[in-house]
């Protein structure tokens, strides 16, 4: 198990899916490998993205490995059903989260990470191993910044970052943006994130909550909110109060005990087509992982909590999350997958890591989500990203180990 686990470590997997394909099912998915083995022996990489980094009109992915020169990063050139490795730059070991984002408006994607930003040349396309220059920019998280996320925060049609860091104060929210003058501004949501699950005993703190699209209009004042494990973050838009206002849900969220501290992936949109944003998560870091939706009542005046259907009696951490229209019949469904990691706690002992779906059967007003297994065993699922990477029309799926 240990040889086929470390000829399959890093392997990166396209998922694509037929466009006359109408369930989700495995044999409507073809598997296609990126890079079958990254440098390096450890689990750990980090730094995931998924944009148009050359701007040739097709998606290309970042990626870093920890344990490479102290936190390199990488990003992989999409070329006609091919991909090409080039060195981007330098991180740090402590990194997880990361964004793609425009920072000095020249029009050409970034890439964000704890502490750092790497410029976009700008080149790519012609001179594809151009050196990205590196930045630190001011206020940057301490260790390890779980979450990372871009978004139009304040709606002055520039994106910010928001980022979240359990060891930070007493687990700190920040969102930070860079002026066309060059200047840099942050403030915090939050620095006591922490204490939302203090009550709960043996919470262990909160390791991570909004990532991968957990930020979204909640309460119908076309502001983005901010979802966490144990409630929401109200935008305080552009009133004199600046004050991001904190609502527990009306239920219990998270497992406990944990490894880490309470952690969800997360994803705002309307899912039952009653024009407010509804919350999906998944439970991750930690086995018995499970799957929810939040069903938003009136513009955030109350929250239902509707479970979805495991694919078995085990589980282990469902540390991926997207939601998208993957079979194209006009609602939304739901992919998550199992983290493939050794370590004690993640997932039950044997368990095969599967990658799966909970594809709404329902009607647009009232889902109704099955379970649907796509991939069982190698490679396992960590942050997916999505995005029409061949060119097809519709949605495909990028994950790492």
């Amino acid at each position: 198990m240990k040889t086929t686990l470390s000829c399959l470590l890093f392997l990166i997997p396209v998922f694509r899916m037929s466009v006359y394909a109408q369930l989700l099912t495995s044999e409507r998915w073809i598997h296609s490998s990126i890079d079958s083995m990254l440098p390096g022996s450890e689990y750990g990489t980090s730094g995931f993205t998924l944009d148009d980094f050359d701007m040739d009109g097709d998606l290309d992915i970042t990626i870093s490995r920890r344990e490479i020169s102290g936190g390199q990063v990488y990003w992989y050139e999409n070329s006609q059903d091919t991909w090409k490795r080039h060195d981007l730059g330098i991180s740090d070991k402590l990194q997880l989260g990361a964004a793609s984002i425009d920072l000095n408006d020249d029009g050409f994607p970034d890439l964000v990470v704890s502490r750092y930003w790497f410029e976009n040349p700008g080149v790519l396309k012609n001179f594809p191993d151009s050196a990205w220059p590196r930045h630190i920019y001011p206020g940057g998280l301490p260790n390890e910044n779980h979450d990372i996320m871009a978004y139009d925060f304040n709606r002055d049609g520039k994106k910010e970052f928001l980022c979240y860091s359990q060891n930070a104060g007493g687990g700190t929210l920040r969102i930070y943006n860079m002026t066309l003058a060059g200047v840099w501004n942050y403030n915090d949501v939050s620095n006591t994130v922490n204490n939302t699950v203090s009550h709960i005993p043996n919470s262990n703190g909160v390791h991570g909550g909004f990532a991968p699209h957990g930020a979204g209009d909640l309460n119908g004042d076309s502001f983005a909110d901010i979802v966490m494990p144990a409630g929401w973050y109200k935008n305080p838009g552009r009133g004199p109060d600046t004050t991001w206002q904190y609502t527990p849900w009306p239920f219990r969220t998270g497992i406990t005990p944990n490894l880490y501290g309470i952690s969800i992936r997360s994803w705002v949109t309307d899912l039952d087509g009653d024009h407010d944003n509804d919350i999906v998560y998944t439970d991750c870091d930690n086995q018995d992982s499970k799957g929810f939706w939040i069903e938003n009542v009136k513009k955030g005046r109350d929250f239902i909590q509707h479970a979805l259907s495991s694919p078995g009696d085990l589980t282990g951490s469902l540390h991926s999350l997207a939601v998208a229209d993957f079979d194209k019949d006009g609602d939304f469904d739901i992919f998550t997958g199992e983290q493939e990691d050794p370590d004690p706690g993640m997932k039950a002992p044997g368990l095969n890591e599967r990658g799966f779906f909970w594809e709404n059967i329902g009607r647009k007003r009232r889902p109704v989500f099955v379970a649907r297994i796509i991939q069982t065993g190698n490679p396992g699922w960590h942050d997916v990203q999505t995005g029409d990477v061949d060119g097809d029309g519709d949605t495909d799926i990028v994950s790492k180990v």
